[in-house]
């Protein structure tokens, strides 16, 4: 019988003058009521409470929270070309969203490594401001800061990316990453309690909701005020051969189609979100200040009716519950969120959970994609926290070897990542067979 033993670090997530006195108390009580926020005492189902708007401004930064393949179409109906220094030329445009007014065309002088956006999109590549980017030769060239601009109803607004674009195929075959630089943050105050929050676009030309579960969105952060300046992790192993720097990482194919954000706390631009025991719907607008494109964002309170859910597990840190496309649904966000909460009533198809024990800096982080049904019922039941199992997937024979595969899982099976990942230090296997040692070897990080 062989036995195989997986070391890890799950440990850090296991995570006469009386009546008239008696009428001014009347009227204080009553002042007193009609005082207090409708937040406090309940609003009616019918009652309209004032609205909370955030003013997010936007913010250039030197990482990337946010990696999607743009794809790419061979074109060539441009009006005017540059003087191309290079033989071999590929006419192109980036497909950014459905809607083609949005689409940039662009010319990669390959041997020479420079890209020409057409960022006006009039199909002229020499009056582009900015438009004329240089990378370092090789099959794969990375053009940094391209700053594409969208319209919008109240102005225009950016959207900074770092182009990826190499050859594949050998047919004229092109593909591109865009790695978003670029984000509107602020501050929030909720129901006396103040919030950090950013929103990172995806650049397509719209701000809003995911149109699909697998989609890339644009996606929140949302957190408490003391924890704004919390570092923001990246994930799986870094591209120094091909970016030169550090900050740039890609995700696990597993988290790719939960939107391919980077920042481990991340979640899709909800429509509708339950926070803090109270439900809002959302509305984004852009504000056109000095011809920067900021980001006005109103929580409107709502008052959907809620059902209650059973949470199971532990070192539940925070727990995110989202509503796929349902337009009509909320995301719930739940800070150190307790055994039962409530929250709406409905289907929430995919749910992320950040475990950390108390003391310690490591934080697991886990995607679940069962359907979790809240109705008013019934307790929907939940086992999504800790302790968390070190363990081994075994892959297909590769070229006659076995190749094993880390994982880290709760007690339901869900998978979950450390998002402070030790690259010196990774998780190690020991195969044997009775008492005696046949292998030892430690995992690959990413």
């Amino acid at each position: 019988m062989i036995v195989m033993k997986v070391k890890g670090h799950p440990k850090d997530c296991r995570q006469g003058g009386n009546k008239r006195v008696a009428r001014l108390l009347s009227l204080l009580t009553t002042l007193l009521v009609f005082s207090v926020p409708a937040w406090i005492v309940g609003a009616e189902p019918n009652q309209t409470v004032p609205g909370i708007t955030a003013h997010l401004q936007y913010r250039e930064v030197d990482f990337a929270p946010m990696a999607i393949e743009i794809p790419v179409k061979k074109d060539d109906q441009l009006v005017k070309d540059p003087q191309f220094r290079g033989r071999r030329i590929f006419h192109g445009v980036f497909q950014l969203g459905a809607d083609t007014n949005f689409f940039i065309p662009f010319a990669w002088d390959i041997e020479s490594a420079v890209l020409y956006a057409d960022l006006n999109r009039n199909r002229d590549l020499t009056d582009d401001t900015n438009g004329q980017l240089v990378a370092k030769a090789g099959s794969v060239q990375l053009f940094r800061d391209l700053h594409l601009r969208f319209p919008s109803s109240s102005g225009d607004y950016q959207v900074l990316v770092d182009a990826h674009v190499f050859e594949q195929g050998g047919r004229g075959q092109v593909r591109a990453f865009f790695y978003v630089r670029s984000l509107w943050d602020g501050s929030v105050e909720l129901r006396g309690k103040k919030w950090y929050i950013a929103v990172i676009d995806r650049p397509d030309g719209k701000i809003g909701r995911a149109l699909s579960e697998r989609a890339i969105a644009d996606r929140m952060i949302l957190r408490p005020w003391a924890d704004r300046g919390r570092a923001s992790i990246w994930w799986h192993a870094t591209l120094k051969e091909i970016h030169g720097f550090d900050h740039i990482k890609l995700v696990p194919t597993c988290y790719r189609w939960a939107g391919n954000a980077e920042v481990f706390d991340a979640f899709n631009l909800p429509a509708n979100l339950f926070l803090d025991h109270q439900a809002y719907r959302l509305e984004y607008q852009v504000e056109a200040t000095h011809g920067i494109g900021q980001l006005a964002l109103k929580f409107q309170p709502s008052n959907p009716p809620l059902g209650t859910i059973r949470l199971q597990g532990e070192f539940l840190r925070q727990v995110v519950l989202d509503p796929g496309t349902n337009a009509d649904g909320y995301t719930a966000l739940l800070e150190t969120p307790g055994n039962e909460v409530e929250l709406p009533i409905g289907h929430y198809p995919m749910q992320l959970a950040l475990l950390q024990r108390e003391g310690h800096t490591n934080v697991a982080v886990g995607v679940a994609t069962n359907v979790v049904t809240v109705t008013d019922r019934s307790v929907m039941m939940l086992d999504i926290g800790g302790p968390l199992t070190n363990g081994a997937k075994m892959n297909p024979p590769v070229f006659g070897n076995v190749p094993f595969e880390y994982s880290l899982v709760n007690g339901a099976g869900i998978e979950f990542r450390l998002a402070y990942c030790r690259e010196s230090d990774p998780p190690r296997i020991e195969i044997r067979q009775g008492d005696t040692v046949v292998n030892i070897g430690t995992f690959s990080y990413g």
